[in-house]
């Protein structure tokens, strides 16, 4: 049986000939750039001298001598029998730098679009290389059955058929589609038609979705404030006038908008629990929320991120559910039910903006996959969704109880928690006029990872606070949290 090549592909190794440097020494040059520069890491299989001289077409002696003189000096080390392979716990820092080229780099900020540039200064962005106790918006992933996901994608990926390998359908899996309508009937009181439900990678996805739809430049959104931080900047990115709109005890101030601001084209709003406040918009601020919008022809975004986590009471119905203009957009996601990796969300849109959304949708990306849409709706058809919600319910109050009681008892000098019937994090206002992002700063330096209430502002709010995530956070471990979290705050 012949040998396939192995090791590296070296296909951007090339050679000039016809010039005054030595062939040898251009392949030499080469590779000890690529493994300064990191491109060839440490421990990886270069080609073997016959293969790295016939790609190159040179003798395999000059290709020997390269690889000899490499090992000399510590860049590489051949093993008998095995081949050559890029040195292990090679400093690269500490070599003597190659040549650079002459020319300047054309500098970023001279050539990026004006919408990119106004990305730059997002708030919205995380750090996804670890996740430190009371971020908010992380579910208890340690709880999520693993075992029982892995089943359900293992069969879904057995059953599939042609389409599913391919892109799928246009506006997602119909058999999702329809298992989500099922959950927002029973859960929130809607009557959806599965049609209506366009499948997109996450609710991000789905408020790019919407601007691009609804919106054109300049026209005006009303939004809370605090609120919603990549929501917000999605629309000023996409060029709206985005005016900020405060929060009372019954939710976001329709009659402060009313007074205030220009007539909007689309009223952004988390009515369930309030984005990051906590507030749950009463019944008479909805309906008259949707009155205003049925007058004045605006349409509604409602944005139910983790209403499945309510903790006292029965939930009032969404937004959507009490819609008969059918002015209002839906958006939910699996994030923060299920977990962030799933990348799936939601949009439920009016029928007749079905076919501009699936369109749209299309011309983006359809960025979950087919596979992971049939597993989730295997899931959810046989009620094993529904029971992860009903323990994680059980899980978060109790989370939700400890890390409350723990700061009355320990941070009663700092911080005055704010308590919450529903979600995953709770606000906690500073005492002793402490800069939030003073806060955030020090307690993120000994572990403790809360958000700066700013950073969900457009305008500033009268008192600075941070918000704390209680759903990712064992129990077992928030009294000793919370004891560091007041002997840092103690220090400013």
């Amino acid at each position: 049986m012949p040998k396939h090549p192995k090791g590296a592909l070296l296909q951007n190794l090339g050679i000039e000939r016809g010039t005054s440097v030595p062939i040898y020494r251009q392949i030499d040059a080469s590779l000890r750039r690529l493994i300064l520069e990191g491109n060839l890491r440490p421990g990886q299989k270069l080609p073997s001298t016959r293969e790295l001289a016939d790609e190159l077409g040179v003798s395999r002696i000059t290709v020997k001598t390269v690889y000899e003189q490499l090992a000399i000096e510590g860049f590489v080390r051949s093993k008998t029998g095995a081949g050559t392979f890029v040195a292990e716990g090679l400093d690269v820092k500490a070599l003597p730098d190659f040549q650079r080229p002459r020319r300047q780099p054309r500098l970023a900020d001279t050539v990026i679009s004006g919408r990119a540039r106004k990305i730059m200064p997002s708030k919205a962005a995380v750090r996804l290389d670890r996740i430190d106790p009371f971020r908010p918006g992380v579910p208890a992933l340690e709880l999520f059955p693993v075992k029982l996901w892995n089943k359900y994608l293992l069969d879904a990926a057995i059953s599939c058929d042609r389409q599913n390998m391919s892109y799928g359908e246009i506006k997602g899996q119909s058999s999702l589609r329809q298992s989500i309508a099922r959950h927002l009937i029973n859960t929130r009181g809607m009557q959806v038609d599965p049609e209506q439900i366009i499948i997109t990678a996450g609710a991000q996805q789905a408020f790019v979705l919407t601007a691009l739809v609804l919106l054109n430049p300049t026209d005006t959104v009303w939004y809370e404030n605090p609120g919603h931080i990549a929501g917000r900047e999605v629309l000023e990115v996409l060029g709206a006038n985005v005016m900020p709109v405060p929060i009372d005890d019954e939710g976001m101030d329709i009659n402060y908008a009313i007074a205030k601001h220009t007539k909007p084209a689309l009223i952004f709003t988390t009515p369930s629990h309030q984005q990051p406040l906590g507030t749950t918009m009463s019944l008479s601020r909805r309906l008259m929320l949707l009155n205003y919008a049925r007058e004045s022809g605006a349409w509604i975004v409602e944005d139910d991120y983790d209403s499945e986590f309510r903790y006292r009471g029965q939930p009032l119905p969404a937004l959507s559910a009490l819609d008969s203009e059918r002015s209002v957009f839906y958006v939910g996601t699996f994030s923060k039910s299920m977990f962030a990796a799933i990348r799936i969300g939601y949009v439920v849109v009016p029928p007749a903006f079905v076919e501009a959304f699936a369109l749209a949708q299309n011309l983006l990306g359809q960025s979950s996959s087919s596979v992971v849409e049939k597993a989730l709706s295997m899931l959810m058809d046989d009620g094993k969704f529904s029971d992860h919600i009903r323990k994680m319910r059980r899980v978060y109050r109790e989370r939700r109880n400890v890390l409350h009681d723990c700061l009355v008892t320990e941070c009663a000098d700092s911080l005055e928690p704010q308590p919450t019937d529903a979600g995953m994090h709770m606000l906690a206002w500073l005492k002793n006029n402490v800069d939030d992002q003073t806060a955030h700063r020090a307690l993120l330096d000994v572990g403790i990872e809360c958000l700066p209430l700013s950073v969900y502002c457009t305008e500033p709010l009268a008192r600075s606070g941070i918000v704390l995530g209680f759903s990712g956070v064992n129990e077992r471990h928030m009294p000793k949290l919370v004891r560091r979290m007041s002997e840092t705050l103690r220090t400013l």
